[in-house]
């Protein structure tokens, strides 16, 4: 049974994929920043190897911001805006409007704002600090274009053409390489979320184990596929006296007793035979179009003689025994998922009201 055996939580698991996307992301800024060291020392004044070297400190710092939490990533993500702002301004004025370094705040605009900086934050918010940064980015953008253009500054460093063109080349690269890894990661980071939000709705939270909505899934691809002769078998679980526990030791130790049988039940099954909640204190297993009803039957006896054998660990560490009733049924031609359900509810009934603690098939 694909079984949920990690068991963190959907905004630790998120946190941990956004640590690593966000590590990810600053490597690449990183790696940025040590390729324009070459540049730089080649064709530009002193001072801009200087600001390069800053640029690099912080990128290598930024990693221990990340790795801080949530709301360290947010300001981290602020500051990334700033330093790629700056420094962008500053290669701009010293070398030029030609050399394309003002397209690295086209691809700030364009793809490191919004749902990647504050995926988590309410819509109106995110709208907000999108407007923020395309606002700041394109005043940004235009301010520099008429100040190259229109300004004598001292600071200017004039560059021979082939290195202009050089740099043209090298900074247009470097956009659309961003571009395309902010995108990749952010779309990458959205799928996981989807993929974890997907297993928060079709796996059960204390057990672990594939909820009602999953199981229900399961029985309708096998109805498809199943025949007379060879098809899927349901068997229904429950927990004998499971009131008497929770009255007895209290609800946090039958959690544990519903923790620990869930264990117990899904573990080394064969991939063909799958186990999950079904709700309260009754489970459900499914085995599949391979397997014979006779050996189904097999199996649900020996999971039956080790819940009976097993001692089950509840608070202070107090050791108790509990049992299962199980009813069991096969698919026939012409029946519903839902008919072989009951089919099998009626069996579990039946084994409920005959002394508990045993298995009853057709």
């Amino acid at each position: 049974m694909d079984t949920r055996s990690d068991s963190k939580t959907f905004e630790e698991l998120a946190l941990e994929h956004d640590i690593k996307q966000y590590s990810r992301t600053n490597t690449i800024l990183l790696c940025i920043h040590i390729v324009l060291t070459v540049p730089y020392y080649v064709f530009s004044p002193r001072y801009m190897l200087i600001i390069n070297l800053f640029s690099i400190l912080f990128y290598i710092y930024g990693f221990k911001c990340i790795k801080k939490g949530r709301k360290s990533i947010s300001n981290y993500s602020y500051m990334i805006l700033a330093e790629i702002l700056i420094h962008d301004i500053f290669c701009v004025l010293v070398f030029g409007w030609e050399c394309g370094f003002e397209l690295w705040i086209l691809s700030l605009v364009g793809t490191y704002i919004k749902d990647y900086i504050e995926p988590d934050k309410p819509e109106k918010q995110k709208n907000l600090y999108a407007a923020v940064v395309v606002a700041i980015g394109l005043i940004t953008f235009l301010s520099l274009y008429f100040i190259t253009k229109y300004t004598d500054l001292p600071m200017h460093t004039p560059l021979k053409d082939d290195v202009v063109t050089f740099l043209m080349i090298l900074n247009t690269c470097i956009t659309f390489l961003a571009m395309i890894a902010f995108t990749n990661i952010y779309t990458r980071q959205m799928e996981f979320k989807f993929t974890e939000l997907h297993n928060q709705a079709d796996y059960d939270q204390l057990t672990k184990l594939g909820n009602r909505y999953y199981m229900n899934d399961l029985l309708e691809s096998e109805e498809k596929v199943s025949k007379e002769d060879a098809g899927y078998c349901v068997a229904m679980i429950d927990i004998d006296h499971f009131k008497t526990v929770n009255d007895t030791y209290g609800h946090q130790s039958g959690d544990m007793v519903l923790t620990e049988l869930a264990k117990l039940l899904s573990n080394d099954l064969p991939n063909n035979i799958k186990v999950g909640r079904w709700g309260g204190e009754e489970f459900l297993i499914i085995s599949n179009h391979t397997v014979s009803y006779n050996d189904f039957l097999v199996i649900l006896q020996d999971l039956r003689q080790k819940v009976e054998a097993n001692l089950f660990s509840i608070e202070n560490g107090e050791k108790i025994r509990c049992t299962i009733s199980i009813g069991c049924a096969k698919f026939h031609e012409g029946y519903s998922v839902q008919e072989v359900i009951k089919k099998a509810d009626t069996k579990l009934y039946i084994a409920k009201n005959s002394g508990r603690n045993r298995l009853i098939a057709e």
